[in-house]
């Protein structure tokens, strides 16, 4: 029963990302440029700018988050490594690693943590997508290029970064953006109420872009099978050991098994590492979500 209701709850996110997905394909001949630039610069930053102003997070917390991602990191790097050498991947083991590392926490696991906990934990959400931003996009961009500079370069460019800095600084000194002259206030409400709608179709519009080529399915659905079940379960323990507050440990377990990010195909594409092989892995990891996030859900009621 759980699990039906559940669904229920994220039936209307998959929803909205198949009218974008829909829309995409419409309009293929548009580019979608300018629609990832709004999603990353103006409705993430905005939504994760109010969430972690509205709800400071305490130095326990992101610790907390902290050393259970880190786990989770040095376990992308190393698993694929180990099958590259046993031979049970194909590809380049830099591309699995970057998609076990990288999960679309805050575009699709935004929207999620507020269906299915509340949009008040959104700044937690918060929290996981940006220790697992700043460690992917510079660590994980160091194993995909093996350029160093270009790791860290790529670290203090990330606009959400500084959205969540400038936010918990001002929340954490008890200055509210909801306090902010009316003319600032509203503008930033409605796009906050506006983000993730946005989000959800920029998903599916970006989706519509993806090229997607049979030929690099096995590791496709390897790479799936570790990002959407095993890696989650693995969070479960991690949780406990950790001894994480219930809600937070659910949000984080969630976190941990939302599908490939998106950025894995937008990467791939820009550095011409393999592209089809990412697209391929945001497509089917993002199709399948719809059954295992349920499914998560379940699980975390047991910890």
């Amino acid at each position: 029963m759980l699990f039906f209701l559940t669904l229920f709850k994220i039936l209307p996110l998959f929803i909205i990302i198949f009218v974008g997905y829909v829309f995409g394909k419409a309009f293929s001949n548009l580019d979608n440029k300018i629609l990832n630039k709004v999603t990353l610069w103006i409705s993430g930053n905005v939504l994760a700018f109010t969430a972690i102003n509205s709800n400071p997070p305490m130095i326990k917390e992101l610790k907390a988050f902290f050393f259970g991602y880190i786990f989770i990191f040095v376990l992308a790097i190393i698993l694929p490594l180990l099958l590259k050498k046993i031979g049970l991947i194909k590809s380049e083991w830099g591309i699995i690693a970057f998609a076990l590392m990288f999960s679309n926490g805050g575009y699709l696991g935004y929207p999620v943590v507020s269906a299915l906990f509340g949009e008040e934990y959104i700044a937690k959400a918060v929290m996981y997508v940006i220790v697992m931003t700043l460690l992917s996009f510079s660590v994980g961009i160091v194993i995909l290029t093996g350029n160093i500079k270009k790791g860290l370069t790529n670290m203090l460019k990330l606009p959400m970064l500084w959205g969540f800095l400038v936010g918990w600084i001002l929340g954490a000194n008890g200055l509210s953006w909801e306090n902010l002259p009316f003319t600032l206030y509203e503008p930033l409400k409605m796009i906050k109420e506006a983000s993730i709608v946005i989000i959800l179709i920029n998903i599916g519009v970006s989706l519509s872009r993806i090229k997607i080529k049979i030929y690099d399915l096995y590791d496709t659905i390897l790479t799936t099978l570790f990002r959407l079940i095993i890696f989650p379960v693995i969070a479960v323990f991690l949780v406990k050991l950790l001894k994480i507050d219930p809600i937070l440990a659910g949000i984080f377990v969630i976190e941990v098994g939302m599908p490939v990010g998106m950025n894995v195909s937008f990467i791939t594409e820009e550095l011409k590492i393999n592209p089809a092989l990412g697209n391929l892995m945001v497509f089917i990891s993002t199709l399948f979500s719809i059954i295992t996030i349920p499914l998560l859900y379940y699980l975390i009621n047991f910890i």
